[in-house]
């Protein structure tokens, strides 16, 4: 917990500072600790984005973006009045920091942090962007900028990944810089995501603020960034700019120059994509410029497939999916098992959003419930799964309560958060009826001064065509990039192809009678290796 803590210091400082020379720099005034601290990730974020294509996100990068932050902190510290923002913090901002504290040190227990997020920031450090990455494993094609932002700061600031801590914190000081204390309820929700480097949490954080604001009617130019930030870390919330656009544009707001920011970071998120994945939106091969490193046909059919089947919760086979007609997938949709609950979910939270809409008669619900109908139609087109409406839910509970008391809203904050707590201390229910369980280990005295991790398996190392790769039998996790895990070993096997270097970066060619049988003997090696992680 000592080394979250001083995680959560350090980013608090370089954030802030960096994003005080940023706003200096381009004149915004009033914007408060937390918006200017978000103007420093972004701008982070952007350099470290620019810098992947050219070089490795390392320690040098990291001991330069911390000098900035210091001086830029050092120049409010010396030359403006530190009054203007001067928050009053009571007893409850210490006692959830400390909460938020103590349910960081758990082990990270989401399948995503072992398969998806620990690797690509692994891959970032040592090398930046590798161009044809989604040829090796497609979900290191996904590369999310809050990833590419982590990984500027994993070498000596944040080593065990913590950052979503010092965000949680972020926006405990947002509740009191805004004094909305109802905003406190959403605190437990957060708790679920501060083990790993989830990109929800940024996303449903940068929701709450944008539609916070907005709804109090504070005029502020930084909205725009900050909703095109949380695209660039998860696109699953487009509608978030269009949002702020629309009730721009309904105020007579909207001018050109507005429009610039779209264009720089629409820019830099599809030539990020054409690099890694071959096509500007991931994961959809849509406008195809015939790229010499994009992925093969049957890797992008195959990954099609697996979104329609996870709508289902696998439940059903493609075939069977592709015999439903519009009343079957409405049905099965609903009846899939526990995870219909979330689906059900998703349509009380547009039918909340409908009712205060047509209640109101405000352009505030109007455009908020245009938006969300907008996004439910498009995401659930290619894939239905809950998970990508998580922003759903939280627009919906902002709704309902953002009248709550505060002295209600700090009773249940408390309440859930300890409900929440005692899963993370007693999580043997849990190992037992979820996946995810798997990693939750309970409490060890030695997250006092370190966070609980789960150790890396060894892989080895073996070679068809031109790469040399590891195979590990379970998920990457800390593995040196390239490792390839036995799930995709065995897909490629089917497939027959397989990633080989080139000059146009990693590409997928299609494998001879001699590679089909080295890889069938590397998938029979790696399957009898021990692996610690399920």
């Amino acid at each position: 917990m000592l080394s979250i803590l001083l995680t959560i210091f350090v980013l608090l400082v370089v954030n802030f500072g960096t994003g005080f020379i940023i706003s200096h720099i381009f004149r915004v005034r009033n914007a408060g600790f937390v918006l200017i601290s978000f103007v420093g990730m972004i701008g982070i974020a952007l350099l470290e984005t620019v810098l992947a294509f050219f070089f490795p996100l390392n320690f040098v990068l990291e001991i330069a973006l911390v000098a900035l932050g210091v001086l830029g902190a050092g120049w409010f510290w010396k030359t403006e009045k530190s009054a203007q923002f001067k928050i009053n913090f009571d007893f409850w901002f210490y006692f959830f920091l400390g909460v938020i504290i103590l349910a960081t040190s758990f082990s990270p227990y989401l399948f995503d942090h072992y398969s998806y997020y620990v690797p690509t920031i692994s891959y970032l450090r040592d090398f930046g962007f590798v161009k044809g990455i989604s040829n090796l494993d497609l979900l290191l094609g996904q590369c999310s900028f809050w990833h590419i932002y982590q990984a500027g700061f994993s070498h000596i600031i944040d080593p065990f990944l913590k950052i979503n801590a010092y965000l949680s914190v972020l926006f405990l000081i947002y509740i009191y810089e805004k004094k909305q204390l109802f905003l406190f309820i959403f605190l437990p929700i957060f708790l679920l995501f501060v083990q790993q480097p989830s990109p929800d949490l940024p996303i449903l954080i940068l929701c709450l603020i944008v539609i916070n604001e907005i709804s109090a009617e504070r005029e502020n130019k930084l909205l725009l960034y900050l909703s095109l930030f949380a695209v660039c870390v998860k696109p699953v919330v487009f509608w978030l700019p269009l949002f702020v656009i629309l009730n721009n544009f309904g105020q007579k707001k909207i001018i050109f120059k507005s429009i610039i920011p779209v264009f720089i970071f629409g820019f830099l998120v599809i030539m990020k994509n054409l690099w890694l994945f071959g096509f500007p939106i991931f994961p959809v091969a849509v406008f195809d410029f015939n790229l010499p490193w994009k992925p093969s046909h049957e890797i992008l059919s195959y990954s099609s497939q697996i979104g329609q089947m996870k709508s289902y919760d696998m439940k059903y086979s493609y075939q069977q999916i592709s015999g439903f007609n519009i009343f079957d997938k409405i049905f099965h949709w609903f009846t899939i098992g526990f995870k219909s609950v979330f689906n059900v979910g998703i349509i009380i939270s547009l039918s909340i959003v409908g009712f205060f809409a047509f209640s109101k008669k405000s352009r505030f619900y109007y455009f908020l419930f245009i938006c969300l109908i907008i996004k439910f139609i498009l995401i659930v087109s290619f894939s239905a799964q809950y998970r990508f409406f998580l922003d759903v839910y939280i627009v919906a509970m902002f709704l309902l309560f953002k009248n709550l008391s505060a002295s209600k809203s700090i009773f249940a904050t408390l309440l859930l958060s300890i409900i929440i707590l005692m899963m993370f201390i007693f999580p043997v229910s849990f190992k037992n009826k979820f996946h995810s369980g798997s990693w939750m280990f309970g409490f060890h005295w030695s997250q006092f001064y370190k966070p609980k991790e789960v150790a890396s398996e060894k892989a080895q190392w073996f070679q068809i065509g031109n790469l040399k790769f590891k195979a590990t039998k379970g998920l990457i996790y800390k593995n040196s990039f390239p490792t390839i895990s036995l799930y995709w070993l065995k897909i490629y096997q089917y497939y027959q192809i397989f990633p080989q270097l080139s000059d146009a970066g990693l590409i997928q060619k299609n494998l001879n009678e001699g590679e089909i049988k080295e890889l069938k003997k590397i998938i029979s090696q790696t399957e009898k290796q021990h692996s610690q992680i399920p």
